[in-house]
């Protein structure tokens, strides 16, 4: 069986579609991503693990609100691009990829798998109005598609779809190595690690920490990514001495990273719509390392956190409760190793890759039979 994967930003793939594509390529399918490069720089074809990305070398100029005007001509160059090709199953990276499919799904009679990474319409930044348009169309669109993939059971209630049987959740789960390093054992008087790895953006409370880490001894916290926020946490750098910022590292090094450090930390400001459903990789990450993490309230990371006890939430932006919850833990060693042990349990139970894994193998045998049928 061929699968093409469309993603429109995938100059590097994002870890979850890389994980979901190795998982196909190991059970036997023939995988290309088919990605946007939006600086027309980057490799046109590369072999990676199995499958084979081929990018689409339109340059989007500036990036942000301007990448909209391009996406039209984007579209119709994956249409007849998924026209000239032979393929069984197309499947498709939110709505920024899934019109062109849709239309050539329908055309050549095959099978679409939709899956939603991010609502789109609550994920970038629209007029009000035109916000709503894009929300009524992406629902509207969901109809047609075969099966369709979230990240968390919340986003039912987001997108309307809570009896939809054609709905399968796959967490944002990292992969579990075959050998994970053990903990790391900080030396007596090291000091305490906080870590945050991810995307750095507008509404993450990344001052919220700092300011509560100003009045708490022998503490570090460390940054590592990118985004339009990095030049703001390098700020942060220059003014307080325990804030190390370290740039992009590879998904493996966020795990050593990881598993060498105290606490992990996710603020998500709940105002923003997309932020109250958002279920991201450090969470899971967390868990299958052992690690607390400190969330914010109102949001679906805080759900899992209670539900799981594998960590604290606070009131987002509270810099009081964060340094409450940064001493409590700090103080109590006992308390860290417990919340991470229940994380762990939880991961293996219920939200490991490996059980993921099997639920996408069973949707592509599930199209795999409707295919041939």
């Amino acid at each position: 069986m061929k699968v093409i994967m469309i993603r429109s930003n995938s100059i590097n793939p994002d870890v979850r579609l890389e994980k979901e594509a190795t998982t196909l390529t190991e059970a036997g399918y023939t995988v290309k991503l088919l990605g946007w490069d939006r600086n027309g720089d980057a490799p046109r074809i590369e072999k990676r693990s199995g499958y084979t990305i081929q990018r689409i070398p339109l340059r989007a100029h500036g990036g942000g609100i301007k990448v909209f005007f391009y996406l039209p001509i984007y579209w119709m160059i994956v249409f007849f691009q998924l026209l000239k090709e032979e393929w069984d199953i197309v499947h498709a990276a939110d709505l920024d990829t899934y019109p062109p499919a849709l239309l050539a799904a329908k055309i050549k009679k095959k099978r679409i798998i939709y899956d939603i990474f991010d609502f789109y319409a609550e994920m970038v930044v629209l007029p009000r109005p035109i916000r709503h348009f894009v929300a009524k169309l992406d629902i509207f669109l969901m109809r047609f598609a075969d099966a369709i993939i979230i990240v968390d059971p919340c986003r039912l209630r987001q997108i309307g779809r809570e009896e939809d049987t054609k709905v399968t959740i796959l967490f944002n789960s990292p992969n579990d190595p075959d050998s994970l390093p053990k903990n790391f054992h900080r030396s007596e008087g090291s000091p305490f690690m906080i870590l945050f790895a991810g995307i750095l953006i507008p509404g993450r409370d990344f001052e919220s920490i700092i300011k509560a880490g100003k009045d708490i001894d022998n503490i570090h916290i460390i940054f590592a990514g990118f985004g339009p926020s990095m030049e703001r946490v390098r700020t942060f750098c220059n003014q307080f001495p325990f804030v190390t910022f370290i740039g992009t590292i590879p998904h493996n090094e966020v795990i050593q990273r990881t598993l060498q450090s105290d606490l992990l930390f996710a603020f998500y400001d709940p105002s923003i719509p997309n932020n109250r459903y958002s279920s991201p990789n450090k969470l899971f990450e967390a868990m299958m390392c052992r690690k607390p993490i400190l969330v914010n309230e109102g949001t679906s990371m805080a759900e899992i956190v209670e539900k799981e006890s594998c960590g604290l939430v606070v009131p987002y932006g509270d810099v009081n409760a964060i340094k409450h919850a940064i001493m409590m833990l700090k103080d109590d060693p006992q308390l860290c190793k417990q919340l991470g042990a229940n994380g762990r349990r939880a991961y293996e139970q219920k939200y490991s890759w490996a059980i993921m894994k099997e639920r996408l193998l069973a949707l592509y045998k599930e199209s795999q039979t409707l295919n041939k049928s």
